[in-house]
């Protein structure tokens, strides 16, 4: 753990939270983020995990007003931790298509939206399942002929 500032070589590393902005298609959010702060210099320092944190909560409030723009679906789609092959390989486009998509030379059609929006949900809950599934798809179990159900399972 870092006790004097790698920036000053000076100060001290003191506890606190400071506030962070990220600007994202045209609205700005701002949260007080633990860090570690310069008593000199005033360089702050952050957890990765805090910073992930709030990046998550700034994509699911994008997601959740329906902001809908290049600046907009590239953020949510590196909240979600994915690049943009991967991403492109999940809504089964091209990664120029993606691509496009976050230079705004491209609309993008409401389905994707509401897939990086659930996946953005479940990435808060520490799940990936809509991920998971997506991926499921490209190669789908066979199921025998016969299958039993039990009515029980459904409660």
């Amino acid at each position: 753990m870092l006790e004097r500032c790698p920036n000053c070589k000076v100060g001290k590393l003191e506890r606190r939270t400071v506030r962070r902005v990220r600007h994202v298609a045209g609205h700005s959010f701002a949260a007080e983020i633990p860090a570690r702060a310069c008593a000199s210099c005033g360089e702050a320092y952050f957890a990765d995990a805090d910073v992930g944190s709030f990046d998550l909560l700034v994509a699911a409030r994008l997601a959740d007003a329906g902001v809908a723009n290049a600046d907009a679906l590239k953020f949510m789609r590196k909240a979600t931790g994915l690049n943009g092959k991967e991403f492109a390989q999940l809504v089964q486009v091209r990664a120029e298509t993606v691509s496009r998509w976050e230079r705004d030379k491209r609309p993008v059609d409401r389905a994707t939206y509401a897939l990086i929006r659930q996946m953005i949900l479940d990435r808060r809950r520490g799940s990936t399942a809509t991920a998971d599934y997506l991926r499921s798809l490209r190669k789908p179990r066979r199921l025998p002929k016969r299958v039993k159900i039990d009515l029980a399972d459904a409660a």
